[in-house]
């Protein structure tokens, strides 16, 4: 039985590929859990894993002391088997989520997505994810591409809570390499941003994993700023970019046709709204609401179904670029 055990807790040891875990390494660790055992028994113990189909690890032949792992597209052992539940969920994770995984994480994840198709067509689910799908509520667009090294660095990064060491090419400028302080990671529509400060000012920064030219770990520690909090910083709409940079509530109000008021009867633009009849086709709607660049995107793509009345100078920037707009169509 103790050796059932330990076989057991060295199978969970011996990493997937492309990494590996040295003899002496795996016996220290085996050691450190309680086992009484020497190099010896960990050798015949790796040969007799090894040679069982059950257990698909291997060695690398030409290096001592050898590493072990297991081999990269092997299935993951599941003891118990995975529930047609669980399965379920990892079909929809791949449907559906896959987008926003980096290529690290879906090639980790694959043999787990296999098995969830074979234990899918074994259930009552096996057609369940032919009556479920997702459309996204803007213009849909291809998934900005990545560096596969700088998205590794960055998240063995934000693990080891170290900084990283970038050269950025911002939309507007040059490239520039930076000292950066990674703080977390956000993921919008196809983009990823690594929040994140600079040198050692405190101002958060967003940038786009896409526009890394290469990043490399700093043997320094991430400093976080005096009360942040990823989830706050989401949460006070930073995503939605303020005006000025400054997030400040306007009192809203804009005209719109019986469909636009129908929608937003259904889904509110905020708790504090209000919707006031004006004639059988229009609608007054009041709402106090954060004044982002994204409201007046919004408010941009309802063109002639919306007025902005209120506040003032929201109602001119929309009338200067209506005039634009009229003589670049003329």
């Amino acid at each position: 039985m103790d050796s059932l055990l330990r076989y057991f807790d060295m199978l969970c040891l011996i990493p997937k590929a492309p990494n590996s875990i040295s003899t002496p390494d795996l016996l220290e660790k085996l050691q450190n859990t309680g086992y009484e055992i020497d190099l010896r028994t960990v050798q015949r113990d790796l040969i007799k894993l090894s040679s069982s189909p059950l257990f698909p690890i291997s060695n690398t032949e030409n290096t001592k002391p050898l590493r072990w792992f297991w081999i990269d597209n092997s299935s993951p052992m599941q003891l118990p088997l995975m529930s047609t539940d669980e399965a379920l969920t990892f079909k929809l994770a791949e449907m559906f989520l896959e987008p926003l995984l980096p290529p690290s994480v879906r090639s980790r994840l694959s043999g787990y997505f296999d098995l969830a198709d074979k234990r899918l067509q074994e259930s009552k689910f096996s057609h369940w994810t032919e009556k479920v799908g997702i459309v996204p509520n803007n213009l849909p667009l291809l998934p900005a591409e990545i560096e596969p090294s700088v998205l590794a660095v960055v998240y063995e990064a934000l693990l080891k809570n170290q900084r990283i060491k970038a050269t950025y090419h911002a939309v507007y400028n040059s490239e520039k390499t930076y000292d950066i302080n990674p703080l977390g990671l956000v993921f919008r529509h196809n983009v990823i941003y690594l929040v994140a400060t600079l040198f050692e000012y405190t101002d958060i920064k967003q940038l786009a994993l896409h526009r890394f030219k290469n990043a490399e770990l700093i043997d320094r520690i991430v400093k976080v700023p005096d009360g942040f909090a990823l989830e706050d910083y989401i949460a006070e709409g930073r995503f939605n970019y303020p005006v000025n940079n400054n997030l400040e509530e306007i009192s809203l109000k804009i005209k719109v046709s019986s469909y636009i008021k129908q929608m937003l009867q259904e889904t509110p633009l905020s708790s504090k709204q209000n919707i006031t009849e004006i004639d059988e086709d229009h609608y007054l709607i009041e709402v106090i609401i954060d004044n982002t660049k994204q409201l007046h995107r919004w408010l941009r793509s309802l063109g002639s179904s919306v007025e902005v009345l209120e506040p003032a100078n929201l109602r001119a920037e929309f009338a200067a670029e209506i005039s634009t707009l009229s003589k670049m169509y003329q």
